[in-house]
């Protein structure tokens, strides 16, 4: 790994940066070709009486391990503003959870694939919508970690503070909202 004063330029397997915003923005736009797709698909896809109920219950428990996930790791920075964690023990606790949530996502996503979902309606659109926001906040949430992670013990600057502090919002925002929204269309 190239060591320099300027957490910029360091660079991880095969000479990649760690922070480069130009891999966040190649990830976002995977993310949002796949969720694309995703569309597409449930578009085109009539599903069994016996697949849809399938693709309900991997939604449910896609929502449990992912937005469990979100609420745990909320949890975490909760208790380091409270000072009962060190911001070193909160970044260890919250980059551990990036895997469920992220599962979790990828679930609720290619289940909604076989759910049928109307998309002319608005609130399936807007839900959409909540996904593609959480989705894109998702990303540069890692990318936020890794520049937590870089400042060692140094203090957290007020810029970042608000940074963290947006993306936790938006992000919340977000899965409640959908959460929402998915509850409202499953009942009519």
């Amino acid at each position: 790994m190239l060591q320099t004063s300027d957490t910029r330029h360091r660079t991880g397997p095969a000479g990649l940066p760690h922070h480069s915003w130009g891999i966040v923005s190649a990830y976002a736009l995977l993310a949002t070709g796949t969720l694309a797709a995703a569309v597409w698909i449930a578009a085109h896809v009539t599903a069994s009486p016996a697949v849809h109920s399938g693709g309900l219950f991997v939604h449910l428990t896609s929502l449990v391990v992912g937005f469990g996930g979100v609420l745990m790791a909320d949890s975490f920075v909760l208790r380091w503003a409270a000072g009962r964690l060190t911001l070193s023990e909160t970044l260890w606790a919250v980059s551990r959870l990036h895997v469920p949530i992220w599962l979790g996502l990828a679930g609720l996503v290619a289940s909604g694939c076989v759910l049928e979902p109307n998309l002319a309606s608005a609130m399936t659109r807007t839900k959409l919508a909540l996904v593609l926001v959480l989705t894109l906040n998702g990303i540069q949430a890692c990318a936020l970690n890794r520049r937590l992670k870089a400042r060692g013990g140094a203090p957290l600057t007020p810029r970042l503070l608000a940074w963290g502090a947006a993306t936790g919002l938006l992000s919340q925002l977000c899965w409640w909202g959908a959460t929402v929204i998915g509850f409202l269309n499953a009942r009519h």
